[in-house]
């Protein structure tokens, strides 16, 4: 079983864009192949014992690999994920990021998965004076990649995996500290960023495999779709996938033989994004990484 690598372009309007996404999206989810195996190979992934995180977690462990899951809380998740090791992480603070590398060992690591994010529906900063949602979505994750090449943990030609998400046409830009704090803007921005470091990884650091996935858009608590009751809820479950399909891009991302530095859509595949595609800016993501390289310099 292989997958279909047919680059697809999309629109250039933005809510046609998503409505064509979501529609019929459970059954358009593209699935990941059952091979190949993984074993003697290990993966690290942030969220890895719960929401879209767990069913991650689960596929690589099916597959064989050993799994070490960074997430602020130790977690069993919802059924318990047998053989997953967890490490205690709080990405909003760089201090917890470079401690739980140190944890990890050194052991090399053949796929790192940047699963965590947070949607923040109000404004809010984390300990290190971010606002939180770049904390957490931007700025940590490159702290743990950044110490992972630094420290030399990455086996060869190991991957790196960003969940990124077509909630980045909402924005221009991704900011550190966001000016007029409009939640859903601020969360498109931090999906723009983490798009951009895809493309800064594959461009700076050729050696690695970089990817960034579109999971869906999804039934969960994330973004408050799991709420019981109202016409949002009823849209909800009709239009949004479970947490389990939620995890296929990533498990393709992570496992399949698509080309670095592509945006991998849960729905259509490897993304052919259209000229003056905001994602596509090299002036903008070079800033961005430069601007990412000084807010974790005490650290590398």
């Amino acid at each position: 079983m292989s997958i279909d690598l047919t680059p697809y372009k999309p629109s250039k309007t933005s809510v046609l864009r998503l409505l064509r996404c979501m529609f019929r999206q459970g059954a358009r989810t593209r699935m990941c192949p059952p091979g190949p195996r993984l074993d003697g190979k290990t993966v690290l992934i942030t969220g890895g014992s719960a929401g879209v995180g767990e069913y991650v977690s689960r596929g690589l462990i099916a597959r064989g690999a050993k799994v070490v899951s960074l997430s602020r809380g130790i977690s069993q998740g919802k059924r318990g994920v047998c053989d997953l090791q967890q490490v205690k992480c709080d990405l909003s603070c760089l201090q917890s990021v470079a401690d739980a590398v140190g944890k990890v060992g050194d052991q090399k690591i053949d796929i790192l998965i940047c699963n965590s994010g947070v949607l923040m529906h109000d404004h809010k900063m984390a300990s290190d004076d971010i606002e939180m949602t770049f904390a957490v979505n931007v700025l940590g994750h490159h702290l743990l990649y950044r110490l992972l090449m630094e420290q030399g943990k990455f086996a060869e030609d190991a991957r790196i995996v960003m969940t990124s998400g077509d909630a980045y046409i909402m924005a221009q830009t991704c900011d550190v500290s966001p000016l007029n704090y409009s939640s859903n803007r601020v969360y498109g921005g931090s999906k723009l960023g983490n798009l951009w470091q895809m493309r800064e990884l594959a461009k700076r650091y050729p050696a690695l495999k970089s990817y960034a996935v579109h999971p869906g858009v999804i039934l969960s608590g994330f973004g408050g779709f799991a709420e019981q009751g109202g016409l949002r809820s009823w849209l909800a479950k009709r239009l949004l996938i479970s947490e389990e399909l939620g995890a296929q891009a990533e498990l393709i991302a992570a496992t399949q033989d698509v080309p670095s530095g592509t945006y991998w859509h849960n729905v259509w595949g490897v993304m052919d994004l259209p000229d003056g595609d905001v994602s596509l800016d090299r002036q903008k993501s070079a800033a961005l990484w430069d601007q990412l390289e000084q807010l974790i310099e005490a650290y590398v």
